[in-house]
C-alpha cells in the first residue's frame, strides 16, 4: 500500500464488532423511525383534498432549487438571519454529504466492487471542506442564538394576540422549548465532531501518515493541540474518544429518526411549499367554480393537500407577524398563529390511524387548534403576509376561504351580520328607515347628494 492509500480514516477505528453491530442496529432502528414518520406525514396530505399543482414540474424543481441557493426569500428584510441560515444551511448539507460519500465507500462501493476512493488528495481537500462547513454551521447557530436570546425581537415572540394572559396556550412555551432544542441539537453534533476530530489526532499522533496532516482539518488540529497542553496523553485520547464516539453517533441518528415527528421536517416541507406554490398567491383570491356546491374550509379535510404542506413549513419566523398590520394596531389575529393552529389541529386530527368523527373536525371554535371568528374577519386581505413569507405559505387564501364557509352558514360579526340586515332591509348600514332619510341624514357631518336633482356616482 502506497503513502496515499494510508493518508485516510478508518471508519469504526478501534471498535469490536459487537460494538459495530450494535451501531448499525441502532441505525436501521433509527431510520425506521424516519420512515414511520415520514408516512405519517404523507398520510396526513392525502386526507386533504386535491390540488392542481404538479404542473411544469421541472421549471417549479429549478426554481426552487435556485430560490434555496441564492435565500433570497430569507435575505429579505432581514438580511442577517438569512445569511445566518445560509451558514447553517449549506455547512449541514456539506456535513451530510460528507457522511453519505463515507457511507456509500464502506457499506457499498468497497464491498460490493471493491471500490475506494476516500484516502489521499481527495479525502485531505474533503477533510478541509468538512471542517469549513462545520465552522460556519456552529457560526449560523450562535448567531441565531443570539437573536433569540439577546435581541430579543418582537417577531419571535410567541405571544398570541387572539389569546389572554392565562388563556390556553398563550405564550405557546412549547414551541420556544422546541426551537431551542433544535439549536442546541445541532451545536453539539457540531461540536462533538471537532472534539471527536480532535481525540482522534492525539490518540493516533505517533502515526505520521495521520499528525502530519493534521491541519487539513485545521479546527480538530488546533483542539487536538489544546488537548495534549492539557497533557491529555494517547491512551486517555483513546479511551475519550470512545465515550464521545458513542455520544455523538448516537445523537445524531437520534437528530435524524425525529425529523419528521419535529421542527426539522422544514428542510423537506419547505422547500416542498417553495417548489408548489403559486406565483399569483400574493396578487389574487382564489376564485369559486360556477358549478362548485360546497364553498369555503369547514372542517381540517376541506384543506387541500397543498395546503396541509403549507402547514408543516412554517419555522415561526415571524416575518408575517410583523408585516401584518391587523397585528400592528392590536386586532385579535397573527397570520403565524393561524397557520400554527391549524398545523396542531391537522396534527392532532390527521395523523391518528383513524379519522375523527366529521363534528371533531370543525376548525371553527374556541378550543385549543381551531381559529376564532374575530381573527378571521380581522383580516384585511392586504396580501402582506403571503408576500413576505419566505417559504411560499398562502395565509390570505386559506383564510378567505375559511371567512366563505362563515358567511355561507350564516356565521358574521354580530356588528357585521346587523350592518348587512340593515342594509337588505333599509338600504342604509345606520339601520335608519327608508322614509324618514332626509330628516337623518340632515345631522350626518357632510352633505348627502339628492339623485332626484343632481348627478351621484353612487346609488
Amino acid at each position: 500500500m502506497n503513502e496515499a492509500h494510508e493518508i485516510t480514516r478508518i471508519l469504526f477505528e478501534g471498535f469490536s464488532n459487537w460494538s459495530i453491530y450494535l451501531f448499525y442496529v441502532i441505525g436501521y432502528t433509527a431510520i425506521g423511525i424516519f420512515l414511520y414518520g415520514v408516512y405519517v406525514q404523507i398520510r396526513k396530505y392525502r386526507r386533504g383534498k386535491p390540488d392542481a399543482s404538479w404542473g411544469e414540474f421541472f421549471a417549479r424543481f429549478k426554481d426552487m432549487c435556485k430560490t434555496m441557493a441564492t435565500h433570497r426569500t430569507l435575505k429579505r428584510r432581514d438580511k442577517s438571519a438569512g445569511r445566518a441560515h445560509a451558514l447553517i444551511f449549506f455547512g449541514f448539507v456539506l456535513l451530510f454529504i460528507g457522511t453519505a460519500t463515507i457511507t456509500l465507500e464502506y457499506d457499498i462501493l468497497e464491498p460490493l466492487f471493491g471500490i475506494t476512493f476516500w484516502y489521499g488528495d481527495f479525502y485531505l481537500w474533503f477533510s478541509l471542506v468538512l471542517d469549513l462547513a462545520g465552522v460556519g454551521l456552529i457560526g449560523g447557530l450562535l448567531y441565531m442564538m443570539y437573536r433569540r436570546k439577546w435581541l430579543k425581537l418582537p417577531k419571535l415572540d410567541y405571544a398570541r394576540p387572539d389569546r389572554e394572559p392565562g388563556d390556553p396556550d398563550y405564550d405557546r412555551s412549547g414551541y420556544r422549548r422546541e426551537d431551542w432544542a433544535f439549536l442546541w441539537a445541532l451545536i453539539l453534533i457540531g461540536f462533538t465532531g471537532f472534539l471527536l476530530e480532535a481525540a482522534r489526532l492525539v490518540w493516533l499522533s505517533d502515526t505520521a501518515t495521520v499528525w502530519d496532516y493534521r491541519w487539513w482539518s485545521p479546527i480538530g488540529a488546533l483542539m487536538a493541540h489544546v488537548m495534549a497542553g492539557l497533557g491529555m496523553g494517547a491512551e486517555a485520547a483513546g479511551n475519550f474518544r470512545t465515550g464521545l464516539w458513542w455520544f455523538h453517533g448516537v445523537l445524531a441518528l437520534a437528530f435524524v429518526a425525529l425529523i419528521p415527528y419535529t421542527k426539522v421536517k422544514h428542510i423537506f416541507t419547505a422547500s416542498a411549499s417553495l417548489m408548489f406554490r403559486d406565483p399569483m398567491a400574493g396578487k389574487r383570491l382564489p376564485s369559486v367554480p360556477e358549478d362548485q356546491e360546497d364553498i369555503g374550509i369547514k372542517t381540517i379535510t376541506d384543506l387541500t393537500w397543498k395546503q396541509l404542506l403549507h402547514l408543516d413549513s412554517c419555522t415561526k419566523c415571524g416575518r408575517c407577524h410583523e408585516a401584518c398590520p391587523a397585528t400592528a394596531v392590536g386586532a385579535p389575529l397573527s397570520p403565524r398563529d393561524v397557520i400554527l393552529s391549524l398545523r396542531e389541529f391537522a396534527n392532532k386530527s390527521l395523523q391518528s390511524k383513524e379519522l375523527p368523527e366529521q363534528a371533531e373536525l370543525d376548525v371553527h371554535g374556541k378550543d385549543v387548534g381551531q381559529v376564532f371568528m374575530e381573527t378571521l374577519w380581522s383580516c384585511r386581505t392586504c396580501m402582506a403576509c403571503v408576500e413576505i413569507c419566505p417559504v411560499a405559505i398562502e395565509h390570505v387564501p386559506i383564510i378567505v376561504q375559511m371567512r366563505r364557509k362563515l358567511v355561507d352558514e350564516g356565521n358574521m360579526e354580530p356588528i357585521l351580520q346587523k350592518t348587512m340586515q340593515s342594509i337588505h332591509k333599509n338600504g342604509n348600514s345606520m339601520n335608519e328607515s327608508k322614509r324618514k332619510r332626509p330628516r337623518w341624514t340632515k345631522e350626518l357631518p357632510f352633505t348627502i347628494k339628492d339623485a332626484r336633482k343632481e348627478p351621484v356616482d353612487v346609488m
